[in-house]
């Protein structure tokens, strides 16, 4: 006797109880698929946001301690960005609903207790049936980063705090060493004045040298102005081929024989706006140390040639040893010596007098053959101008009456002096508000005002715009001993002069002959 047959359906209730309990089994792998992927991201280091168009949060993986769900939900992206921060992220967010490309940015924002958190935020655009309706943020907290970076850079500030402070006393240190060189000089000069005065002899000599003295002193402070960008620029248009040669006819003397001086010129002339004292000081400078740095002798070669459409540069090359990076990068700072003799201004100066035209120099060395000096100018579209005619000569007196304002006591009474002794009439103020005041009082017979720039009060050009609406043919001749751009650049063609301080007496009456001159032509008709 056999056992019970198995029917069809019993087979059927079988595989039917096999597919229940598999599909069971799929639904609680994924229930719990779907469970552990809303842990991890529960989880994840970054908050994760779903924003809409109108950059409200519709969804989040999770809120901070002190923040719920209910807080967070529903509320603009702005409500937790600090004040100026949303443009920012906005923009970020339009290109990618626009674009549909990941953008970034970065945010500061409010962390916990609502203190201040930087945020980087990727922007994924999240792309439903073809449509972008809605984006993901990915945002992690780079609140550390960023104080380390600002830990960093306020470092780096007090480096360079450090060395500006380093670089001024050294500049300092170099002032006093070579003022209190000629103060020296000059006292001593003038105590053997005194005791030869004393005794009958002829203190020529001495004075002499404590003049001498006086124009060394002069010299060193037009230096320091042209370090400090301070120099007074009477430009011109000329061609820098031409000045260059011109320099080079004077600075053959300089260069010994054992040096070969090679000139390489232009194929075409460039025209620069340049004051070609000035520059040809930078040329001066910069050719004394490349000879210098060639104690056995070498080629020092001079180049000009394009640089873009704009610039032209001059190059100055040596065949020296070069300098080591650490002297290529404080090779221009004042008193900063690389050989063993020299004043340590002649770099300086240059480099002054070249960003003081709207250029730039700049040294190139491999630290081992040679050093190449790089002065970039810009070029102006135009043909040079003639070379302004010398002033005339000689230091003529007068009788009549001049205004002299400066604010310094002894340097009012030196010019005083020297005014009275040529014979002029003067009248003194201490500042520009008592020189208008004298103005308004004697404007008939004032033949020209003497005036400082800097002075307290009313300063010296607002003090001439207010005797030129009293009187518009006024001559005035402002001095200063700060030679910076204080006047606007059209007082020459108001009528105006400057000269600088330190000037010779010589110097001072040949202007004022001039300028006198110049108001008592009569008018053509």
């Amino acid at each position: 006797m056999g056992g019970p047959e198995v029917g069809d359906d019993d087979v059927a209730l079988k595989q039917i109880t096999t597919e229940v309990t598999q599909h069971r089994q799929r639904a609680a792998m994924l229930d719990n698929s779907l469970a552990f992927s809303r842990r991890v991201i529960a989880h994840l280091p970054d908050y994760v946001v779903l924003l809409d168009r109108e950059y409200r949060v519709s969804w989040i993986n999770r809120v901070r301690e002190d923040l719920t769900l209910e807080q967070v939900i529903g509320c603009r992206l702005d409500a937790f960005i600090k004040s100026g921060g949303f443009p920012t992220a906005q923009r970020a967010i339009d290109r990618a609903f626009e674009t549909r490309s990941v953008e970034s940015y970065e945010v500061e924002g409010f962390g916990k207790d609502g203190q201040s958190a930087w945020y980087h935020v990727r922007v994924v655009p999240l792309v439903l049936d073809g449509t972008v309706d809605h984006v993901l943020l990915f945002t992690a907290d780079v609140t550390e980063r960023k104080r380390a970076e600002r830990a960093l850079l306020d470092k780096e500030e007090q480096l360079h705090r450090a060395q500006r402070l380093e670089s001024v006393g050294q500049l300092a240190g170099g002032i006093a060493h070579d003022f209190n060189n000629l103060l020296q000089v000059i006292e001593g000069n003038l105590s053997f004045v005194k005791e030869a005065l004393q005794t009958g002899q002829n203190p020529e000599k001495d004075l002499e040298q404590a003049l001498r003295a006086t124009e060394r002193a002069g010299e060193l402070t037009a230096h320091l102005l042209a370090i400090g960008r301070k120099s007074r620029l009477a430009t011109q248009r000329v061609v820098l081929g031409t000045l260059v040669e011109d320099g080079l006819r004077v600075l053959r003397r300089a260069i010994p024989e054992s040096f070969n001086l090679h000139y390489e010129a232009p194929l075409v002339p460039f025209v620069v706006e340049l004051d070609p004292p000035q520059f040809e000081q930078v040329l001066t400078n910069l050719c004394i140390h490349a000879r210098d740095a060639m104690p056995g002798g070498g080629t020092l070669a001079i180049r000009i040639e394009p640089d873009g459409e704009r610039h032209v540069l001059m190059c100055v090359s040596d065949t020296g040893r070069g300098l080591a990076p650490e002297h290529l990068s404080r090779i221009f700072e004042p008193f900063y010596v690389t050989k063993g003799s020299g004043s340590g201004l002649g770099l300086a100066v240059a480099a002054g007098i070249v960003e003081a035209h709207g250029g730039e120099l700049t040294a190139e060395s491999d630290g081992w053959n040679g050093t190449t000096m790089k002065v970039r100018l810009p070029c102006v579209p135009a043909t040079p101008a003639e070379p302004p005619a010398p002033a005339p000569g000689g230091a003529p007196g007068g009788s009549q009456l001049i205004l002299v304002a400066e604010d310094e006591g002894l340097v009012r009474a030196q010019v005083d002096r020297i005014l009275r002794r040529a014979g002029y009439s003067v009248l003194q103020a201490e500042n520009g508000a008592r020189a208008v005041e004298l103005f308004e009082q004697h404007q008939a017979s004032i033949a020209l005002v003497l005036m400082d720039v800097v002075m307290p009060v009313l300063d010296g050009w607002k003090a001439y715009l207010r005797m030129e609406a009293l009187q518009p043919n006024v001559k005035v001749l402002f001095t200063t001993g700060y030679a910076a751009n204080v006047l606007p650049p059209d007082y020459g063609a108001r009528g105006a002069r400057l000269v600088a301080k330190p000037y010779r007496r010589e110097q001072l009456l040949a202007l004022i002959a001039e300028l006198i001159a110049q108001r008592e032509q009569p008018v053509q008709g």
